[in-house]
């Protein structure tokens, strides 16, 4: 073989390391990138020469909104009248206006039919054909977002308001042109729903709506006490428990996302939207954040985790 032959091969053999040693950075490297709270100023300089100004790099939420609740001042905010799909944020609707027509200690008999509603694949609590108290299906439905105790609920919601009613689907298409006419009459005028657990492609709400939901809910320090805990145990009404844990990671010990400071509120995810709800506690101030339409699970995280550092590392806190 000639010395030139040779030499190619070397040449080829080192170039054919180098592309390796790239590719396999890549895979591990370029999704750490993409994460909204790495490069930050590096990327926003790349905007900024292709558009020929400074822009922010966005989040990876579809909407998102930061409000202190002290004085609901908004700190950050995207595309916030911009209607997405609640998904399971949808129960906190549901919530806000069952418990304005009935008392939180009713106690709430759960039928086959109306825990049959819920759609294969769905998240659910476990909820049997016994009765609950109706602050029982209200923490399946927070903490583990269980569709199943929507339905009870909105099954129950629809006898109180037409006992003539004679059909578990005639009772849950009643609650919910109530709940829709109460949305209008509240204000949530960019809300309208059409499944009581949120399992609906065609519903919609805004980061705004859902605002000023949870700030009603907030009020209540039942509600709080539920959202608040990792996991949670009913007392039914026959004196058997219930436990579920919290899909909120962020109150999760043992996830990397924990933080000890949120205190709430909730998750949300259909079909390739994840929404998160979070109430960030610090120095006596609360701040509401309120994040749709993520493209995954970790991203809507990191998104959220991303905002509670620069409430921390700014000086707000302090004044």
């Amino acid at each position: 073989m000639s010395r030139r032959c040779k030499k190619r091969r070397f040449h080829f053999g080192i170039f054919f390391i180098f592309l390796t040693f790239v590719v396999i950075a890549g895979v591990f490297f370029i999704p750490w990138v993409m994460k909204p709270e790495n490069f930050r100023s590096e990327k926003n300089a790349i905007y900024s020469f292709l558009y020929g100004e400074f822009q922010q790099d966005s989040y990876n939420a579809k909407s998102l909104l930061l409000v202190d609740r002290s004085n609901n001042d908004i700190f950050i905010s995207k595309k916030e009248n911009e209607q997405q799909l609640p998904a399971s944020l949808a129960k906190l609707f549901v919530i806000e206006y069952t418990a304005t027509i009935a008392d939180l200690d009713s106690i709430v008999p759960a039928s086959y039919e109306a825990i049959s509603l819920t759609k294969a694949g769905s998240s659910v609590a476990g909820i049997e054909a016994k009765d609950y108290f109706l602050h029982n299906l209200f923490a399946a439905m927070l903490v583990p977002s269980g569709n199943d105790a929507a339905y009870v609920v909105a099954d129950y919601c629809g006898g109180i308001l037409s006992p003539q009613a004679a059909t578990v689907q005639e009772r849950i298409n009643i609650f919910m042109d109530s709940l829709n006419t109460h949305l209008q009459e509240k204000g949530y005028t960019n809300t309208v729903l059409y499944d009581p657990s949120g399992y609906d492609m065609d519903a919609l709400t805004t980061v705004l709506d859902l605002n000023s939901v949870v700030n009603q809910l907030l009020e209540f320090q039942w509600f709080r006490d539920i959202i608040s805990q990792s996991s949670y145990t009913a007392t039914l009404p026959d004196g058997s428990t219930q436990s579920w844990k919290n899909t909120n990671t962020f109150l999760d010990p043992t996830s990397d996302y924990y933080n000890e400071n949120v205190i709430g509120v909730k998750t949300g995810s259909l079909s390739d939207d994840y929404n998160l709800v979070v109430l960030y506690q610090k120095y006596g101030k609360e701040f509401l954040i309120c994040s749709l339409g993520s493209q995954s699970d970790s991203s809507r995280y990191d998104d959220v985790s991303n905002i509670i550092k620069t409430i921390d590392e700014s000086d707000y806190l302090t004044k």
